[in-house]
């Protein structure tokens, strides 16, 4: 029961209500006892039979003491109040039970305690004694004082303690169970309700959960929200990566068995269409190769396995070499290739993969610029980063494809289904990657009819000592 976090509440609450019910009751059974309900109804009384003495004290204060005694005595003998008269200097004057006086405090301490709710002093016996005082014309002080009540403490309890303090813990104890009970519940169905939403998320469902309860439920449902959704965009990036991994390599594959069915059944029976055919076997598996190499580098990405060469790495060397070999290609397509490239820093990085980042974008500018289009790379330091942009004047990027132009897969070109120059639809995947293990950022600009500007920046960092 108590494994739980209701039953755990409730357990809390019924042990805090008991600590603050065992603290009132230990409180009120010392007041009772130093305050017990016997004493305050003897110095009420005390306190009413003063009021009617005291109205006939100046009617004796000049009387003699042998008369005064005998006034006292009757009082004591009708009231049950002990009478005394003292003088300043502290000398009992009368007394109405003179047989036993006992001495009493001095005359100022009986002033200074007269100031009480309850006054009481002790005389040389040890007795408790309530009492009250009236200071008479001729400057002597008139006291009554009765015998303090001593009743036992299980008497105490028993009349004045045990049935209210019961009552009352049951009433609070109850109160405080059905407030656990509700709190228990606030606390609690947030958290149930995460339970039943992770159960649907593990069926695939898509759930959210909305933010109600204690703050810190709050922020576990928003927590479990953001978890959600990621798992949902997971989800659905793995079946587009299945269904595209798929339509990638149905193209290929219908080929390489068309053509080889060709030349099985004699269909492809002179040399040159069989030689046809293998050429086109040969660019398609070649094709697939490169899916597959690009395929796991992508996972050796993913799985934070993936291995860099870092070195000191010359930029303007590596750029010129990404020019110079992709010079030819653009000649071919009368793409003219522009270099703006100032003298750049050294950089801590992997020479073969940044290599493989910038072929990629060159390459991708020049096959989407037309013929008497231009290609441009331009590089230059800005506030301790390199910025190396690879422009082209070709049709643009609508700008609904922008946000996903580096998915895995995707290709703005949707018209173009196969052949040599078709890509695998995962550079600008892998590019963003390598650039990211550099500590770098990639972003494109692009705008219809004007071309598009694909933006490099990376750090520039202490090199490492060879």
């Amino acid at each position: 029961m108590f494994s739980s976090i209701r039953g755990r509440l409730w357990l809390t609450y019924a042990f805090l209500i008991g600590i603050v019910l065992a603290i009132v009751a230990a409180t009120l059974v010392l007041f009772l006892i130093r305050n017990p309900y016997e004493t305050r109804m003897a110095a009420q009384r005390l306190k009413l039979i003063s009021t009617v003495v005291f109205q006939r004290a100046e009617t004796i204060s000049g009387l003699g003491l042998d008369r005064i005694q005998r006034a006292a005595e009757r009082v004591d003998a009708s009231y049950n109040v002990r009478v005394l008269v003292i003088d300043r200097s502290g000398e009992i004057l009368v007394d109405s039970q003179a047989a036993a006086p006992g001495q009493v405090p001095a005359v100022d301490l009986l002033i200074e305690r007269g100031n009480l709710a309850l006054p009481y002093f002790r005389d040389n016996r040890g007795m408790l004694w309530l009492y009250t005082l009236r200071t008479l014309d001729d400057g002597n002080l008139l006291v009554l004082a009765a015998p303090r009540p001593r009743p036992p403490i299980v008497s105490i309890m028993r009349d004045e303690f045990f049935r209210p303090f019961v009552q009352a813990g049951l009433i609070a104890l109850l109160l405080a169970l059905l407030l656990a009970f509700w709190m228990a519940g606030w606390v609690s169905a947030p958290l149930r309700r995460i339970a039943g939403a992770a159960r649907q998320v593990a069926n695939g469902q898509a759930v959210q959960i909305p933010l109600e309860g204690p703050v810190e439920a709050q922020v576990l449902a928003r927590a479990f929200n953001e978890m959600a959704e990621s798992v949902q965009a997971s989800q659905r990036a793995q079946r587009d990566f299945v269904a595209n991994v798929s339509h990638e390599l149905k193209t290929p594959l219908t080929s390489i068995q068309g053509f080889s069915q060709a030349i099985m059944e004699g269909v492809a029976a002179t040399p040159d269409a069989i030689g046809q055919a293998a050429q086109i076997i040969y660019i398609e598996t070649g094709r697939m190769l490169r899916m597959v190499m690009d395929l796991l580098d992508l996972a050796r990405f993913d799985s934070g396995i993936a291995r860099l060469d870092k070195a000191a790495v010359d930029l303007n060397r590596l750029l010129a070499q990404v020019v110079e070999r992709l010079d030819p290609q653009a000649r071919r397509r009368q793409v003219e290739l522009v270099t703006e490239i100032e003298a750049l820093p050294a950089i801590d990085g992997d020479l073969d993969r940044l290599a493989q980042v910038f072929t990629n974008l060159l390459d991708n500018a020049i096959k989407h610029t037309p013929e008497g289009g231009r290609v441009g790379v331009k590089a230059a330091k800005k506030n301790g980063w390199v910025e190396i942009t690879v422009a082209d004047s070709g049709g643009g990027i609508p700008a609904e494809e922008i946000p996903r132009i580096f998915e895995r897969f995707y290709h703005i070109d949707k018209s173009r289904q196969g052949g040599a120059e078709r890509g695998t639809g995962l550079g600008l995947a892998i590019a963003r990657e390598i650039i990211l293990a550099h500590a770098g950022t990639i972003q494109v600009q692009s705008e219809i009819g004007r071309g598009s500007n694909f933006v490099v920046n990376l750090p520039i960092t202490p090199l490492r000592q060879a």
